[in-house]
């Protein structure tokens, strides 16, 4: 076999394994967590990581074209930016294994695209189709039941792959320095191309997946209101409280808080000890002010839960105290009719008890709605990204045509 088809080969297995891999992450999460901490994952994860540079940077040494100059020193810079965002993500430890994952994968895709791209556009060719693959995995994971698509975990895959591309950057030597035109043509094709991917994923509401998904067979979970693809919001910025994402506007919540606070106060009560069912089956796209109330009593109570188990006292629970207290406070302000006709609201016992006991200087963002899209409106997001696929696939033309013209 060719080396060329030897090195494709390699980075389709490696993809393969990423998605293989994506039913049985939450399987092998929860047994590795019955045995061990999970928070030395990301210990484990950032050595990888380590060991991995100091392996690479040995193999360049000793191969034919060795290192660049300076090339130890920025590579040093380079890992110890991976190990620092691996222990950024020690809450959530699973995710720093995207950092090997796409790590390793970009590394393969560089070998695989020199062949084919002998200049300094091999390093955005390799990052561009490493974010496609990652953008895919993710989708993967929005159709497996019990997984969940994530931007989060999509900037983490492309942030991954960009990082160890901007190592090899400094660090590989290149037979041409100049970026010719085939390969500058190429880039502005696969930029277009991960664009469009992403404008399609913004595209894919919870209000198109309903009328689609039923269509589909084995398809009823993507309607979950836990599993939303692209889903849009405003960030509002209040003082005194802090911040947080709403589908509403502020005059939106204040007019159903007025006209709807028995109904929404009746819909909470009836759900008081089921939530689960509530997120499951709960039109948000046709009520998100009832479902937004229900979340919002839920990350409070749930707040308050964990600063109990932590004894009420350090740290951790004067964390979690605060973000009771401030949740509290949003519900207040922008839930007040619908909260006094519930069942839900603080005696002032409870409330002096969390008042003396938070950090009044915690800043406060709400977790609730913080999947929201808040950027842009939907529409003008669109026509952003179309104008810019467009308008790279313009430039490809013009410099096709212009190549054709040469002499």
């Amino acid at each position: 076999m060719a080396p060329r088809n030897r090195q494709w080969l390699a980075v389709a297995v490696w993809v393969a394994v990423i998605y293989t891999a994506i039913p049985f992450v939450r399987v092998l999460r929860d047994a590795a967590r019955a045995r061990w901490d999970l928070g030395s994952v990301s210990l484990v994860v950032a050595a990888l990581l380590a060991a991995s540079a100091v392996g690479g940077a040995i193999c360049l040494r000793r191969s034919g074209t060795g290192l660049r100059p300076g090339a130890l020193g920025w590579l040093a810079l380079v890992t110890l930016a991976l190990v620092l965002w691996a222990y950024g993500l020690r809450r959530v430890p699973e995710e720093s294994v995207h950092l090997v994952e796409y790590g390793a994968l970009a590394v393969l895709l560089h070998r695989a695209l020199r062949s084919s791209i002998p200049d300094p556009a091999v390093f955005a060719a390799a990052a561009i189709v490493g974010a496609m693959v990652g953008t895919v995995d993710e989708a993967i994971q929005w159709v497996v039941p019990s997984r969940t698509w994530d931007w989060r975990d999509v900037a983490i895959n492309a942030g991954a792959g960009a990082l160890v591309q901007l190592g090899l950057w400094r660090a590989v030597w290149m037979p041409v320095r100049r970026v010719s035109a085939s390969s500058l043509r190429l880039l502005l094709r696969l930029a277009a191309a991960a664009l469009l991917l992403v404008t399609l994923c913004l595209a894919n509401t919870p209000a198109r997946v309903a009328r689609y998904a039923p269509r589909l067979p084995h398809a009823g979970h993507l309607t979950s209101t836990l599993n939303p693809m692209a889903e849009y919001g405003r960030r509002h910025l209040v003082p005194g409280i802090g911040a947080f994402a709403s589908r509403l506007t502020l005059d939106e919540l204040a007019e159903n808080d007025r006209r709807r606070a028995d109904e929404a106060a009746a819909t909470v009560d009836a759900y008081l000890h089921r939530y689960g069912e509530f997120l499951d089956t709960w039109p948000v796209a046709d009520d998100p002010f009832t479902y937004e109330l229900r979340v919002h009593l839920f990350a409070r109570d749930r707040n308050l839960a964990k600063a109990r188990e932590a004894g009420a006292t350090g740290s951790e629970a004067r964390e979690h105290l605060s973000i009771a207290w401030s949740e509290n406070l949003l519900i207040e302000r922008f839930f007040s009719a619908s909260l006094a006709r519930s069942a839900y609201p603080w005696g002032e016992t409870l409330r002096q008890r969390v008042d003396s006991t938070r950090d009044p200087d915690h800043r406060f963002v709400s977790a609730v709605g913080s999947h929201l899209i808040t950027i842009a409106p939907e529409g003008a997001l669109r026509v952003v990204l179309l104008a810019a696929v467009v308008g790279l696939l313009a430039i490809d033309r013009a410099r096709g045509r212009a190549r054709e013209g040469e002499p």
